[in-house]
């Protein structure tokens, strides 16, 4: 599904800084190219004003879909703290090229009052849009990050706010690396690695197996219940 501001060429730098998380909210779903590439969690809140917006997720069964504004939802979600909020509205109207985009844009006002929402949560969050010195205001203290994504006049540059550090213990893996050369490289180590560990004998992978733990153990432990 295309959809206006639609994440299919940049979704990898997304999903490669996502944190550890239980419960997952993607607001301002859209064709929710994010989503559908990251790793499940355990639970899974897409949310869109735009009713036919629903019609392409019939077949996930996994995804809790609500048709609902995305501020209206957020002031009564119950955080816990174990939440990753990814917010993807429409871009600021001055940031883009054309005027009339989305069936359901947004005001300046709007905006303002999703981004002092988002500063206010008790959970790790992450908004993306076009540069713009109003996120740049209002999200002052979050971390940044540039990567280029689509538009309908070709490539531009994109910019995710964090509230989060770099975050030690991702959620996906799957597309460490700041591009395609960097994945591969990583996969590769990854491969060499793991086909090392597997060609080991029972005993010489136990060693290893022990020394990873008693190194490790935390972290082993965390990335086994796939915690935080």
């Amino acid at each position: 599904m295309r959809y206006p501001g639609g994440k299919g060429r940049c979704y990898r730098q997304i999903i490669a800084q996502m944190p550890a998380h239980t419960t997952y909210i993607e607001t301002h779903l859209g064709g929710g190219a994010v989503l559908r590439a990251k790793r499940p969690a355990a639970r899974t809140i897409g949310l869109d004003v735009d009713a036919t917006v629903f019609a392409a997720w019939r077949d996930r069964t996994d995804v809790e879909l609500l048709q609902i504004d995305a501020c209206t939802y957020l002031r009564t979600f119950p955080f816990t703290g174990q939440e990753l909020v990814y917010a993807d509205p429409p871009y600021l109207a001055s940031t883009r090229r054309r005027s009339r985009v989305y069936r359901h844009d947004y005001t300046d006002a709007q905006h303002v009052e999703l981004l002092a929402l988002l500063t206010a949560l008790p959970c790790a969050a992450m908004i993306s849009g076009y540069p713009s010195s109003l996120y740049d205001d209002m999200l002052a203290h979050w971390r940044r990050i540039e990567f280029v994504g689509d538009s309908h006049v070709g490539p531009r540059t994109e910019v995710l706010w964090l509230n989060f550090p770099a975050p030690a213990t991702l959620h996906d893996h799957s597309f460490l690396g700041r591009n395609f050369r960097e994945r591969e490289a990583v996969r590769r180590r990854r491969s060499t690695i793991l086909n090392r560990i597997d060609g080991l004998d029972g005993q010489e992978r136990q060693a290893v197996f022990e020394h990873l733990a008693i190194a490790h153990g935390d972290a082993l432990r965390r990335a086994l219940r796939r915690e935080p």
